[in-house]
């Protein structure tokens, strides 16, 4: 029983630790973001668009690249996963493949919830062609590997984690939103389908269940084509 309570004791302590540093981490990601001023004022999604967005006090945004749009091909550097200390393009890897895309920017206490949530489906659909894979965007890459690296196996995540530089973010390329902690983009054949913005604190059951209902909606599509 003492084993047990010091093993449990221990661990609430890593995982302290963990989110102390992944914190410390990503407020500087906040830093780089403030020079996008510029780019950070989105347009309300449409109807059409079929995007989900997050509120804030400027209004509603829009994180993630336009619907229909092409996913823009990029490097990461792959910190968990089959090809883990390397450089590779999932995109690339993955081609035409449904595929959810997660993009973490800022820290959330839940981010594990979300990703194991994502791993759930992705293992019962695997057959499907379906897959998934989670960018920290940061520059600081060398500092988040020990990170992530923890993350993935103390909460058992299955999905392969990377990091990228804060340059993927820009409107050149995937248009995250700096207010958008967590973006999640359902893709498929390499088109932008779906996208999905949450604002630190936002990740639980209630705000999980749309995006989980759409991914198996990718599914179902992909299957009928």
């Amino acid at each position: 029983m003492l084993q047990s309570r010091e093993k449990t004791r221990r661990r609430k302590l890593r995982m302290r630790r963990i989110r102390s540093v992944l914190l410390m981490l990503l407020s500087m990601i906040v830093v780089g973001f403030s020079s996008h001023g510029a780019h950070s004022e989105e347009l309300p999604a449409t109807a059409a668009q079929k995007s989900d967005t997050l509120t804030t006090p400027a209004g509603p945004i829009q994180s993630g690249p336009q619907i229909g749009s092409t996913i823009q091909q990029f490097f990461v550097r792959a910190v968990t996963g089959p090809h883990r200390n390397r450089s590779v393009c999932y995109v690339c890897r993955y081609g035409s493949r449904p595929v959810v895309l997660v993009f973490i920017q800022k820290t959330d206490p839940e981010i594990a919830t979300l990703l194991k949530a994502i791993d759930a489906i992705v293992d019962e659909n695997r057959v499907t062609g379906l897959r998934s894979f989670g960018v920290l965007v940061t520059d600081e890459s060398a500092q988040a590997v020990p990170v992530l690296q923890t993350m993935a196996f103390d909460e058992q995540i299955r999905m392969p984690l990377t990091a990228a530089t804060t340059a993927v973010a820009g409107p050149g390329c995937h248009n995250l939103h700096p207010s958008a902690a967590t973006t999640v983009v359902l893709y498929r054949n390499q088109q932008s389908i779906r996208n999905f913005a949450f604002a630190k604190g936002e990740i639980n059951k209630g705000s999980l269940a749309p995006l989980l209902k759409n991914i198996e909606t990718l599914i179902d599509s992909d299957q009928q084509e």
